[in-house]
């Protein structure tokens, strides 16, 4: 008889747990990859464009129906609103299957609705709940409709191929800020520091990449869907201006963001012979210092690297004083970039590298004096930018190929 009732009371207990109260079948959802805010200005409506996974040409379970080989990877679809979370509702009217954004890889917002303030897109991405906030944040310049639509030739869906070129080019070059939702609420929520986002520019024509690349380079037969360096720089949650390579590296040297680095010096023999060197390594810690003539903010730089490009015969031992010039040099142009970007945050009043949010936290006293007009201090404000680069390698060989045996 007990043996039957502790039966019945666990029979009682485990039957509610049956089941599962909210069940989505994955065969039911449509699964967006990537997903971009626009607005029209004069209208001042919100449009939102994403691009879904589509199984029958991805070797869904419904792959073999329908001819799937000849469907692409993914669909685009697009819905207008009076805000963008209504847009996002109001995509339904369209699709057959219940969205699902949890694999949103990217979120895209147009130079329109970065100009008008991204505040009510973080406020809506952050209330709901299928939104991840560990998603990558671009702004477009061009047409973002065209690049949510457009193939990238070595990536099953643009979305995939736009989140491995944004990873690809912040660890080959540096070029782009890699900023997630979650980066921006903090530099938000932070007094002194503004918000930096990487750039996306829609490739309309060949023509457009040899201009990007400064003519050096043959056009290619495809042109890539878009480039990808420079970002959009903020004040507030309105975009103010565009930085491009040099005020990017900028940033990057300054904030200790480098993963990979190149750096052009022209040769110290004949002033000019270019010179590439390769920094994988690179330091960067701020302070300020206070005397009798005020406050100045000291940038400290330690970079290491190695010799790139060397077209010329010249004694690359570590110790000697050719080394010392590159060092020299290299050490200038990293200064050089830096001081453009200062430059350009006083020009626009973006301080995206944080100088305030320096003073306020090591001397919050001065910021509670100065915050309120921190842009007319920071205009003549001394900073100090001091690099220290040392050369440690010469590549895989010890010197180059002497010029008589050259030709």
């Amino acid at each position: 008889m007990k043996n039957r009732l502790v039966a019945l009371v666990l029979i009682l207990v485990v039957m509610p747990l049956s089941g599962c109260w909210n069940r989505r079948d994955p065969e039911n959802l449509a699964l967006v990859l990537a997903t971009a805010f626009d607005v029209d200005e004069e209208s001042g409506v919100h449009k939102v464009i994403v691009q879904i996974a589509n199984p029958l040409a991805m070797g869904g379970q419904d792959a073999g129906q329908g001819g799937g080989g000849e469907k692409k990877p993914f669909w685009t679809i697009s819905a207008n609103g009076t805000l963008s979370h209504q847009a996002m509702r109001n995509l339904a009217e369209g699709v057959s299957r219940e969205f699902f954004w949890a694999h949103n890889r990217v979120f895209l917002l147009s130079e329109n609705i970065a100009r008008n303030g991204i505040y009510p897109i973080m406020d809506m991405a952050a209330r709901e709940r299928q939104l991840r906030a560990s998603a990558n944040v671009v702004v477009v310049e061009g047409d973002i409709k065209k690049l949510m639509e457009a193939e990238f030739p070595l990536e099953e869906s643009g979305a995939k191929g736009l989140d491995r070129q944004i990873i690809t080019i912040r660890y080959e070059r540096s070029l782009f800020a890699i900023k997630t939702l979650n980066q921006l609420y903090n530099i938000l929520a932070q007094p002194g520091r503004e918000m930096f986002i990487g750039r996306i520019k829609v490739v309309e024509d060949a023509q457009q990449v040899e201009e990007s690349s400064g003519g050096n380079s043959e056009t290619p037969n495809t042109p890539p869907p878009a480039l990808i360096k420079g970002g959009a720089m903020f004040k507030g949650d309105r975009m103010v201006g565009w930085a491009e390579e040099q005020e990017t590296l900028g940033w990057a040297y300054a904030t200790g963001r480098v993963f990979r680095s190149i750096v052009y010096i022209k040769d110290p023999v004949d002033n000019n012979t270019p010179i590439g060197l390769d920094i994988g390594e690179m330091e960067s810690q701020m302070h300020p210092e206070t005397d009798a003539n005020g406050t100045r903010i000291v940038v400290q730089i330690k970079a290491e690297g190695h010799l790139h490009d060397i077209p010329v015969d010249r004694d690359l031992s570590v110790q000697s004083d050719y080394i010392k010039s590159l060092e020299r040099r290299s050490a200038q142009a990293i200064r050089n970039a830096v001081h453009s970007t200062i430059d350009l945050s006083r020009e626009l009043e973006s301080d995206i590298i944080g100088f305030g949010n320096l003073i306020y936290r090591k001397q919050p006293k001065l910021w509670d004096e100065i915050g309120d007009r921190w842009y007319e201090v920071f205009t003549d404000m001394e900073i100090d930018v001091r690099v220290e680069m040392n050369i440690r390698r010469t590549g895989l060989l010890a010197s180059p190929m002497a010029s008589e045996k050259r030709r």
